[in-house]
């Protein structure tokens, strides 16, 4: 009978071949690692099979074997065994179980060697790690936040410390907020502006253009002595433009209405637009308040030039007199009323007593206002011609039709009407050429 040996294959140091593609090229297997052998080679192990079922199966095995002539050599070889092999394999493995059992309570007696991870379940409450992360994140996000406002705070000082400090402001930016009060415009290198009120309808011949140019920087000279050192000195805000004004239209001006009974005055009002009847160097006024100041000139001369103009071209018993900036009138037998144009700081001597009275009527200002506003009105709304034999102008009443909404039926009822009158006007000139 033949006995069975035992042969061991060794793997070809080739790998394995994986795939071969359609070309004929061949992909391999990439080769095992060491831990992955190891494993490999733990897998084929029976860690079932106990060393005492071996034994139990030999006994067996040589019963079996007393047919075969192979049965003197089996129970020879068991007889040459240790008599207490039996004994010594279980205290073995009785050995190694309370081995096993020993470190497993050292493993669970002391964590540093196994960490016994628990079943995770669901919990809405977050860990206590999730939460230090959370807690350190928003630390984190809070530094920055104050290092970020810390430095924000710093440019704005810096930039207020700037601000303060800097004595002549942006040419650019003082120019825009001069476009956004005043009409300008660019001729040539020059920047001009208007004054007067023509877009609203004056016909006034004085021109209230005026020049806008850049501010020179002045050096700081000062020939005061230094302020204490625990007082701030004065920042002095200097404007970058300078606003050149004619000279027509420098300083103050209002007009003056007074009633005189023979030598005796029986009244007197003030019409003062920007409130202020004392000349201010122009040098310390601002160019708003210079230009306030320049238009409210120009107002007052156009409104005694429109009085004078209507005194003149009045028809009265006793007719009025235009002297100078006087407009005298009689209104009753022995009541004379006095319009006067007071303009001051210009240079020259003023053409109004130095005692003036502060009163302001606002009734009066109100109807000049509203005297130069109609003048006003009439030079900019002509009427249309209207000649003797046909209106071939629009009626009063279809000039209206747009801003009264007039619909279709309004229209036609006005045309209708238009041609009736054409008719009425024909017939009326017919007649008249024939008889």
């Amino acid at each position: 009978m033949a006995y069975s040996v035992n042969i061991s294959v060794e793997a070809p140091i080739e790998n394995q071949i994986q795939e071969i593609t359609y070309d004929g090229q061949e992909i391999y297997q990439t080769p095992l690692s060491m831990s992955e052998s190891l494993a490999k080679l733990a897998q084929k192990i029976d860690f079932s099979k106990t060393a005492t079922d071996h034994l139990r199966k030999e006994p067996d095995s040589s019963e079996r074997g007393e047919e075969d002539g192979s049965t003197k050599d089996s129970t020879s070889f068991q007889s040459s065994l240790w008599p207490w092999d039996s004994v010594r394999n279980k205290l073995r493995a009785a050995m190694t179980e309370v081995c096993v059992l020993a470190d497993v309570l050292s493993v669970a007696k002391q964590k540093r060697y196994m960490i016994l991870d628990p079943v995770p379940q669901p919990d809405p409450i977050p860990q206590a790690k999730d939460m230090a992360q959370i807690y350190a994140r928003k630390k984190a996000l809070a530094s920055a936040a104050a290092v970020l406002i810390n430095g924000g705070d710093r440019l704005r000082a810096t930039q207020n410390e700037a601000a303060r400090n800097r004595t002549i402001q942006d040419f650019h930016i003082e120019l825009l907020r001069l476009r956004q009060n005043w009409r300008l415009k660019k001729v040539s290198n020059s920047i001009i502006g208007d004054l007067s009120y023509r877009t609203a309808g004056s016909k006034y011949a004085q021109t209230g253009i005026f020049e806008v140019t850049k501010a020179e920087e002045e050096p700081s000279t000062s020939t005061s002595p230094p302020p204490s050192p625990g007082v701030a000195p004065p920042v002095k805000q200097t404007s970058a433009l300078r606003v050149t004004v004619p000279s027509e239209l420098q300083g103050v001006a209002y007009i003056k209405v007074m009633c005189q009974k023979g030598q005796e005055d029986m009244c007197s009002a003030n019409i003062n637009i920007i409130g202020s009847s004392h000349p201010v160097s122009s040098s310390d006024l601002h160019w708003q308040q210079r230009l306030e100041a320049a238009q409210n000139v120009l107002f007052c001369k156009e409104l005694f030039n429109q009085l004078a103009k209507e005194a003149v071209q009045l028809q009265s018993p006793i007719p009025h007199m235009v002297v100078g900036n006087q407009i005298m009138a009689t209104v009753l037998p022995g009541l004379q009323m006095i319009i006067e144009l007071c303009h001051s700081g210009t240079g020259k001597k003023s053409s109004s007593p130095q005692n003036q009275s502060p009163d302001h009527d606002h009734v009066l200002e109100h109807s000049l206002h509203q005297l130069l506003r109609e003048v006003h009105h009439k030079n900019t709304h002509h009427p249309f011609p209207h000649p003797s034999s046909a209106p071939i102008d629009p009626s009063k009443r279809r000039c209206l039709a747009g801003p009264n909404a007039a619909d279709r039926h309004q229209l036609l009822e006005m045309s209708k009407r238009y041609i009736h009158c054409l008719y009425y006007y024909y017939f009326v000139i017919q007649y008249y050429t024939v008889y």
